[in-house]
């Protein structure tokens, strides 16, 4: 059975109203998508559909744990998520792109596959910096990168600059 066949909501048939669905996601559903910071976890998706006459409004809330790379000393680190999101899909019987905000059904849509918002709202929770506490990190790598900075630090002058600052120095 394909993994993301659970994540289709058909949509013919669905009466206005609130609708309730929970997912479960983990390293089966991360493997069908392309994208190698997300490989590992454990995530509970709560979705709260409202649907209307015209637009159905999806509330995303999620609660886990995902096993990312720390930025720091690329060991693995575990992060807890809790996100919410709100995602609008409107129905419309022209032809429509779907933008970031907004997701466009046309009259021969019959269901919503909703495994790809899944997906982003879990990337989207993602904090922008990952790292374990500087006691939790790999005192290995860490040794290693302040060795390779001090490095640096020294071989920091560029002779061309010391060759243009000896000008300025000689015309004083």
């Amino acid at each position: 059975m394909d993994v993301l066949a659970e994540f289709v909501i058909p949509i013919v048939g669905l009466k206005l109203g609130e609708h309730t669905y929970q997912f479960e996601v983990d390293g089966k559903f991360f493997e069908k998508f392309d994208n190698t910071e997300l490989e590992k976890g454990s995530l509970h998706i709560d979705l709260r559909l409202v649907k209307r006459s015209n637009l159905m409004e999806l509330n995303f809330q999620v609660q886990g744990a995902v096993e990312v790379l720390c930025d720091r000393c690329a060991d693995d680190l575990s992060l807890v998520l809790r996100h919410k999101e709100m995602r609008i899909v409107k129905f419309s019987q022209e032809e429509f792109d779907s933008t970031d905000d907004v997701m466009v059904l046309g009259p021969d849509d019959h269901e919503l596959d909703v495994s790809h918002m899944v997906y982003e709202t879990v990337a989207l929770a993602l904090p922008s910096r990952r790292v374990h506490s500087v006691e939790s990190c790999n005192q290995e790598v860490l040794d290693k990168l302040e060795e390779y900075q001090e490095n640096e630090k020294e071989n920091d002058v560029d002779e061309r600059w010391s060759a243009l600052k000896k000008l300025l120095t000689d015309k004083e």
